[in-house]
């Protein structure tokens, strides 16, 4: 990331107007407004000045160095402009115009045209179709908003221009101030995952707060949102929620995989907090860059002077996950020393409606004491006996002298007022709800336990017979096939430790019943066929075949109805297979455009998609990743021996899962891979493959 785009020494605005409404004069006035120190030059070929600062009819015309140029000009000059900087030699530029891809074809051909100069050139480039840039600590307001924000400690990126806006006019409003703020646009070059690796190493930002709606490269992506996040909190709010990932999917996995799933598994694996609304992006990002993060091993401490208002934050508190403090002893009988008979002296600390100043300052030390309390968090219901401006400018002390965060909720209407004033000036955040201001407190323990969890990451990893896979992969292939037999995709498992049942090919009714013999009753039977995806829902399937009359009845039955149903498919045969019996459970893998591997865990079966209990991670897997794949589904209890059952055999089934994601990353012609069901036997039985789709990438897609 150039120094030049974000702390230049110099910038011209390529399009500076005399008209006080286009963005030309915005632009400019702005720069002037926020006291910009670097050398300005407005190019304006039909212009002597503009608000007082010399006109240049080029970039070229300019005498020195011009290190980043802001482009108001219209879309189809942009190329001629951008030839220009290439040749003045400038590093940066932030191209405000609008008009490229998102107004279709002819828009995204002349955005290509501007990044191939850019690239040409090596010219960085935010945007096209942005709101531009600020730099607080350069007083640099390069957009076309007057909203300048006070300096502060929040670094903002988004892909939205009035999301930009939006937040610019919150940060006035409650007195939070902003370290950067970055309008991406279109990103003909720079990106979220550059824009990260230019935070991460900012020292005057704290927090990051993200827009995204979209990215090309979800890989890199990942990888600067995890190197970032092990420094500093992000704070993403995604929007856009379409299912891309199930276009043209073949299996369970990819009919559930969805896009927004894909990136709640990246957040989740790069310790980025994700939020749903505007308003939880605002309030995760007022109280990470006020207050200091709380050890995440203890618990929160609520006071309030309304019962009601404590119950809530309880409630909250057992529905975000976030520990409620166990107060001591000598905290409880303090406290009782104190307060008044009828106040509650435990976790909740009711301090009663006609508390003062003095009797919430002796509840909120007192607890702020406990070793057992690391957030405290203070309600306030408005009555006729409390001084509320005499309570927040007591909260407020605590600002910026205690280790712990300490949150707020005065709740009302005009008699809070006031109250909540004092507490925005000082920057102790304070939130409309209980709930809101617990999750905000949770959100902080989640970031220190994730941020942990990054450190200790161990990546295991498996070695395969991969010359058995190609010479799988290569018959498909000259076969002009991209989906593979059951019989295909398990020579795939089996060549990297995957273990599947005991099974056997017949093409005849008396190969069957040999074959059943030979195996073993009860065995399950199958179609045998490369075009059918799912067979049970085509009448390919029969289980628990006991004996040889049951295997004759259902090889008769079965061929002619698969036929029937499917009348173009090839029909080779049937599988007769090991009857296997356990929990089941499906894993699977699609590869996604944008991130890659995306492994799906969850239960298996064939409501699997109508159930969707399922968790997510895009490969590589951590171990840590493996467990909390396994872990996060609801259904979890049932493998770990719920009513009194024993606990599968969940070490096995990890290990299938690494094999998966080795199998994913060794082999990228490999779309789809799915095993439903797997079944997990008890501790210490192993688990089994039983099923296997396998879908591959035609040759040169």
């Amino acid at each position: 990331m150039p120094k030049e785009l974000f702390e230049p020494d110099s910038i011209a605005i390529i399009g500076a107007s005399k008209e006080e409404l286009k963005v030309g004069h915005i632009v400019l006035r702005n720069l002037l407004e926020s006291g910009y120190e670097g050398k300005i030059y407005p190019v304006n070929p039909k212009a002597d000045e503009i608000l007082g600062v010399k006109c240049f009819a080029t970039v070229s015309d300019i005498p020195g160095e011009v290190q980043a140029v802001v482009v108001c000009v219209p879309n189809t000059f942009v190329p001629k402009v951008m030839e220009q900087c290439g040749e003045k030699g400038v590093k940066a530029a932030i191209i405000i115009t609008a008009g490229f891809k998102e107004i279709g074809k002819e828009g995204a051909e002349l955005e290509h045209q501007v990044g191939s100069i850019a690239r040409k050139y090596g010219i960085r480039v935010l945007g096209p179709n942005c709101l531009g840039l600020i730099n607080t600590q350069k007083k640099m307001n390069a957009t076309f908003t007057k909203n300048y924000p006070k300096e502060g400690s929040i670094g903002i990126s988004s892909q939205s221009g009035a999301i930009c806006s939006t937040l610019l006019d919150w940060a006035s409003e409650i007195n939070v101030g902003f370290s950067k703020f970055i309008s991406v646009g279109n990103k003909v070059d720079l990106e979220e995952a550059d824009i990260l690796r230019y935070l991460r190493d900012d020292p005057a930002t704290k927090v990051i707060g993200m827009y995204v709606e979209g990215m090309a490269h979800g890989t890199e992506f990942m990888v600067e949102a995890e190197a970032t996040s092990r420094h500093k909190p992000i704070i993403a709010l995604k929007a856009g929620r379409t299912a891309s990932g199930a276009k043209a999917a073949s299996s369970h996995t990819g009919a559930i995989s969805s896009s927004d799933n894909v990136y709640t598994a990246a957040m989740a694996q790069t310790g980025i907090i994700r939020v749903h609304t505007i308003e939880e992006l605002f309030d995760l990002l007022l109280v990470f860059s006020n207050m200091p993060l709380p050890n995440q091993y203890g618990g929160v401490a609520i006071i309030t002077n309304a019962g009601g208002l404590g119950v809530m934050a309880a409630d909250a508190c057992g529905d975000y996950g976030l520990r409620m403090a166990h107060l001591t002893n000598e905290t409880v009988q303090k406290l009782h020393s104190y307060l008044p008979e009828e106040a509650n002296i435990y976790n909740p600390v009711d301090v009663i409606g006609d508390a003062k100043a003095d009797r919430y300052e002796f509840a909120m030390q007192t607890v702020m004491d406990d070793p057992g309390v690391v957030a405290v968090l203070v309600l306030l219901a408005p009555t006729d006996l409390v001084d509320i401006p005499g309570v927040a400018k007591m909260v407020s002390t605590y600002k910026g002298r205690t280790t712990m965060p300490v949150v707020s909720c005065f709740v009302g209407g005009e008699d809070a007022r006031e109250g909540i004033r004092i507490l925005r000036q000082a920057g102790i955040p304070n939130y409309e709800s209980p709930d809101r201001a617990v999750r905000a407190l949770s959100a902080m323990v989640e970031y220190e336990a994730t941020r942990e969890r990054n450190l200790a990451e161990i990546f295991s990893t498996v070695r395969g017979d991969r010359m058995r896979v190609e010479k799988v992969l290569r018959k498909a292939r000259s076969e002009g096939r991209v989906s593979l037999s059951e019989a295909e995709g398990k020579e795939i498992l089996k060549a990297y430790g995957v273990p599947v049942p005991k099974e056997a090919f017949a093409d005849t009714e008396d190969k069957a019943v040999a074959m059943a013999n030979r195996i073993g009753y009860p065995v399950v039977m199958k179609v045998e066929s490369p075009d059918i995806a799912h067979k049970t829902d085509v009448g390919g399937v029969a289980i628990n075949l006991k004996n040889e009359g049951e295997v004759r009845k259902q090889f008769n039955l079965m061929l002619p109805l698969v036929r029937e149903r499917v009348p173009r498919a090839r029909v080779d045969g049937v599988s007769i297979q090991q009857m296997k019996s356990g929990r089941e459970v499906i894993v699977g893998m699609v590869r996604d455009d944008q991130f890659g591997p995306v492994i799906t865990f969850g239960l298996g079966g064939i409501f699997v998609e109508v159930l969707k209990d399922v968790s997510q991670r895009i490969v590589p897997l951590s171990d840590v990743d493996v467990s909390e794949m396994i872990s996060g589904i609801k259904a979890y209890p049932i493998l770990t021996g719920a009513r009194g059952k024993k606990p599968a055999d969940i070490p096995a089934l990890r290990d299938v899962i690494v094999r998966v994601a080795q199998i994913a990353t060794d082999f990228p012609a490999i779309t789809e891979l799915e095993m439903n069901p797997v079944i997990v036997g008890d501790l210490e039985q192993g688990v089994c493959a039983v099923d296997a789709l396998v879908i591959i990438r035609r040759e040169g897609a």
